[in-house]
């Protein structure tokens, strides 16, 4: 088959990640591939076809930019997110991540805002031949929202990238700091509030490191200055930098409230990192038996914060059970079929 995909998220947390994982497991002497993206960051996958374009997938520009040419070449084409392109002629394959959009009001900005999202998330919904959901969770508010056009939903679970199931594998777990991580945007539903109320607490002198953009971070959070104590804010780090953090750190919290998957715990697990995750729905269902402290509210963070972590060795139960390789090869026979 000749199959296009959007590349364009490379490189950014969350969406690239996926992209990436999905990329690192596709056979390209098996079917032929059109990648759409930055010729820079496409390189490495030999055997593929590149098609050049350095447009932000979230911009106006983004969405009017498809090659059109490739609709005369390609029998399908693969988007790593709800937004469908204008132009596209072709079978549409998507993966839908969460419908934060629709059921946390504080992710858009504004009526309009949140209009325009509504509008592109049912455009996907109706647009797609079949959508791959990260989580049951996820498909759940596909069908909540959306009724019958759900049915081309089906679940798939997100994996791990080489990157990391490499350094995991060909490094020791380090001796732990007393650091805890916190691996992500900074958008509302995250739940940092609660995280840097809940720190701010403690005693003694653990360090907390926030990884991730720092925008407006600082500012609407009602905090006083105790609040940063002992905080640190790295912006992003590069897999060179970000896996040693995680893996010496004795905690990753993700503090969420509301996720489509949540991909930091994971990799926490795999680098040998207890996790502690808010108690929602979706965490509950892909960290089922994993060694995962769950928490309630600030006090409950508070409390899990103050116990010493348990030795995690579960990597090979992790990977087992999420593989971008199974979810490539997922992705391929839907598109097959």
């Amino acid at each position: 088959m000749k199959i296009a995909i959007d590349c364009r998220y490379l490189g950014r947390s969350g969406i690239g990640r996926v992209t990436e994982g999905i990329l690192e497991n596709l056979d390209f002497s098996q079917n032929e591939y059109w990648l759409i993206g930055k010729r820079g960051s496409l390189e490495t996958y030999e055997g593929a076809h590149i098609v050049e374009d350095d447009s932000d997938p979230y911009s106006v520009r983004g969405l009017f930019s498809f090659p059109k040419e490739l609709n005369n070449v390609c029998d399908a084409v693969f988007l790593p997110n709800f937004l469908v392109p204008f132009g596209i002629r072709l079978p549409v394959y998507a993966i839908m991540h969460d419908l934060a959009f629709l059921d946390v009001k504080e992710t858009t900005k504004g009526t309009l805002d949140r209009l325009i999202k509504r509008t592109l998330l049912k455009r996907c919904m109706k647009r797609a031949k079949e959508i791959s959901c990260v989580s049951a969770f996820t498909k759940e508010r596909c069908e909540h929202y959306y009724g019958k056009l759900a049915k081309k939903c089906f679940v798939n679970y997100n994996g791990l990238s080489e990157s990391v199931i490499s350094y995991a594998r060909t490094h020791a777990v380090p001796e732990k700091a007393d650091e805890i991580v916190y691996v992500g945007n900074v958008k509302p539903h995250k739940g940092l509030k609660t995280l840097l109320a809940a720190f701010s607490r403690l005693e003694g002198v653990t360090k907390l490191k926030i990884i991730g953009e720092k925008e407006h971070f600082l500012t609407g959070l009602d905090l006083d200055e105790s609040a940063y104590r002992n905080v640190e804010f790295t912006g992003r780090l590069s897999d060179g930098e970000l896996l040693p953090a995680i893996a010496r750190a004795k905690y990753l919290v993700l503090p969420s409230v509301y996720e489509g998957f949540g991909l930091p715990p994971l990799e926490a697990l795999v680098l040998g990192t207890q996790p502690i995750v808010s108690d929602i729905p979706v965490f509950r269902e892909v960290y089922e038996g994993l060694p995962v402290v769950f928490f309630q509210g600030e006090e409950g963070l508070q409390r899990a914060l103050s116990l010493p972590p348990v030795e995690i060795s579960c990597r090979e139960e992790v990977l087992s059970r999420y593989s971008y390789a199974r979810c490539a090869k997922t992705i391929l026979e839907h598109i097959k079929s």
